[in-house]
């Protein structure tokens, strides 16, 4: 089975908590995962997996989480037909940029050919549901990467 990339930025921890919920959630179903703070990640690295997962809080105006700020742009010179993505991220629906940066990060993935597996993951840190949403969601996602393989 091909392996499964998880790189994800955070800074209170919330979107590292999801990815270690969602990583988990994948390798119950036996499904092969590295999971990465993305300041231990090169672009290119990427290329390595079929299946490509990137996590980001959204801060300010709807700016990604600072450590994917200069790793979204390296990414520009990447072709990802034939890998597959989804994205995650958490946010707090009293601003008005809520979750941007998930939306930032999946149109870069489009942009640079990746099929997106299912609807990004946008978790209201309002509602204290972190871990729910991010399991069941793992389980979805768990489901399209065993049809995709």
């Amino acid at each position: 089975m091909e392996k499964v990339l998880i790189v994800y930025g955070s800074k209170q921890g919330k979107t590292e908590a999801m990815a270690s919920f969602i990583s988990s959630v994948l390798e119950e179903r036996k499904i092969p995962v590295t999971c990465k703070n993305v300041f231990e990640v090169k672009p290119a690295e990427l290329l390595q997996y079929k299946f490509i997962l990137l996590g980001s809080s959204t801060w300010s105006d709807g700016d990604l989480q600072s450590d994917f700020i200069d790793f979204e742009r390296e990414m520009d010179d990447l072709d990802l037909k034939g890998h597959f993505g989804a994205v995650f991220g958490s946010g707090s629906s009293r601003f008005r940029f809520f979750c941007e940066a998930v939306r930032i990060l999946e149109s870069k993935l489009r942009s640079l050919g990746s099929r997106i597996m299912l609807p990004s993951l946008m978790v209201n840190d309002l509602e204290g549901r972190t871990e729910e949403e991010s399991r069941e969601w793992a389980a979805v996602l768990a489901d399209e990467i065993e049809q995709i393989n």
